[in-house]
């Protein structure tokens, strides 16, 4: 057997025997909950029975989630991060739901808590799993708890668990909608009144007395309204402890506000401004091929942070004709140059940004040669010269972030430099851009395909004559007057 093989056993008997005593930690909290008594030691045969059920349900939980995590859209997440929010998020949502339907109603269970969050921090198909399993465990912790033998009161908790889940899935497709906080909250506040026809009818099943049947209906709009109050308070607590960066949080990273942007607006004005119409560049390009635009706008924003350290040496933050370059031999100019990449990597890193805006600021040049100090070095060398002198560090693009801003911050300079005559002009342009970094082999490991790299093209062509649109000369104007 391998190393890695034995590694992995290890790894996953650890997490099982993990899962096993946050099972029995939750049954006896639960029971707690639903009893309102700390004595709940006495039958131990009823507690081991339901620990394993629950560890069981942990069980598949923790192995969809394993073969989830092979996904790309979960592979900036590690394994131990996953596993934290998901089982955090199912245990709350749990012991909310047991003691909610022991001091209110079994109808006013707030599993919607567990969809919301884990959709939110993770992804909605595994928050709608995670939902699933919360929902079960309710169903297996309640009834055996508090009742015992009598199975009658069981329908009532069977039904309360569904509608709760229902509302949870139902609030789970909000999220794809990429609502801001305030419309993610009244959104769900609108889906909890819209369930209590449902649990109206739901209610039917086992009585007729209508006072009971209301009673459930509101329960059910308190239940989820609870679970809305409990994502807004307890959200930003999980963005802070596990790092998560959701789109709640890039919003608030892209405003104008934050520090590293403020430092590069004012220590490099000439590359904020560029950085600007790369993030507007890669945003729309993110649209267009379905990642998400906000980490796109932010990786836009970022990726020359490094140009603030010794702004001077590029040409957008030149002023009254110095430059600093004519004073330095090539391949010290090549060095202030080609650092301004990791040295923004470090920056970033040190502000706990998001991998993926770290990458981006690292790997947006790849290896990629800086041509005018080559070709300067070359006409006035007579030997040959070594070209990887004259190249960026690397590494190439590894996240189609990364790829999406190398291509715009090529095509944003060179058109800001030199304004396409015509569409056909520009079409070429780009065309080349791209095809350059395909055949220099920058893009091999970026994950973007054939038909991103057309949808970026077709992007980039719409959007560039918009950024460069004709004004109206106002001192003409008035001559005219």
């Amino acid at each position: 057997m391998s190393q890695e093989k034995k590694q992995a056993i290890i790894r996953t008997t650890a997490i099982m025997c993990i899962l096993f005593v946050l099972s029995f930690v939750t049954v006896v909290i639960g029971m707690m909950l639903t009893l309102d008594t700390w004595n709940v030691f006495g039958s131990y045969d009823k507690m081991i029975a339901l620990t394993v059920a629950v560890f069981v349900l942990y069980a598949v939980f923790f192995v969809y989630l394993n073969y989830s995590s092979n996904s790309r859209s979960l592979e900036s997440m590690s394994m131990t991060k996953l596993l934290s929010v998901a089982f955090t998020a199912i245990v709350i949502g749990i012991l909310l739901s047991c003691a909610a339907g022991s001091y209110l109603s079994w109808f006013a269970l707030p599993l919607a808590f567990v969809s919301l969050i884990v959709g939110i921090l993770i992804r909605v198909r595994v928050g709608i799993m995670a939902t699933i399993i919360a929902g079960m465990a309710v169903m297996i912790i309640s009834p055996a708890s508090e009742f015992g033998e009598n199975t009658s009161v069981v329908v009532p908790i069977v039904l309360g668990c569904f509608t709760a889940m229902l509302s949870g899935f139902v609030m789970a497709f909000l999220i794809r909608k990429r609502y801001s906080r305030f419309k993610l909250t009244w959104g769900a506040l609108i889906v909890s009144l819209a369930m209590m026809p449902f649990s109206a009818l739901m209610s039917l099943l086992y009585t007729h007395d209508a006072s009971v049947i209301l009673i459930n209906a509101v329960c059910t709009a308190m239940g989820n309204m609870l679970a809305v109050a409990v994502i807004t308070a307890s959200l930003p607590l999980y963005e802070r402890v596990f790092n998560v960066w959701t789109d709640f949080r890039l919003q608030e990273l892209i405003t104008l506000r934050q520090p590293l942007l403020k430092k590069l607006n004012e220590d490099a004005p000439g590359t904020f401004s560029h950085s600007m119409a790369v993030a507007n560049l890669a945003e729309n390009c993110a649209v267009a091929i379905g990642i998400n635009p906000y980490m796109a706008r932010a990786c836009g924003y970022f990726h020359d942070i490094g140009k603030s350290k010794n702004p001077q040496f590029f040409i957008e933050n030149q002023k009254d004709g110095y430059n600093p370059h004519d004073e330095l031999i090539p391949e010290v100019s090549v060095s202030m140059i080609t650092r301004h990449t990791t040295a923004g990597y470090e920056m970033l890193k040190a502000a706990r940004m998001p991998e993926e805006i770290c990458k981006a600021a690292l790997e947006h040049h790849g290896d990629s040669p800086v041509s005018y100090f080559y070709m300067k070095v070359k006409s006035i060398t007579e030997g040959e010269v070594d070209d990887k002198e004259f190249c960026y560090d690397g590494p190439c693009p590894t996240t189609k972030y990364s790829a999406i801003i190398m291509i715009c911050d090529i095509c944003e300079a060179m058109f800001r430099a030199k304004p396409p005559e015509d569409m056909q002009s520009l079409e070429k342009s780009v065309d080349g851009v791209i095809k350059s970094r395909l055949t220099e082999g920058l893009l091999d490991d970026c994950g973007l395909t054939m038909h991103d790299l057309k949808l970026i093209k077709q992007t980039i062509c719409r959007a560039i004559p918009a950024s460069m649109h004709k004004r109206i000369d106002y001192d003409k104007a008035k001559e005219r007057r």
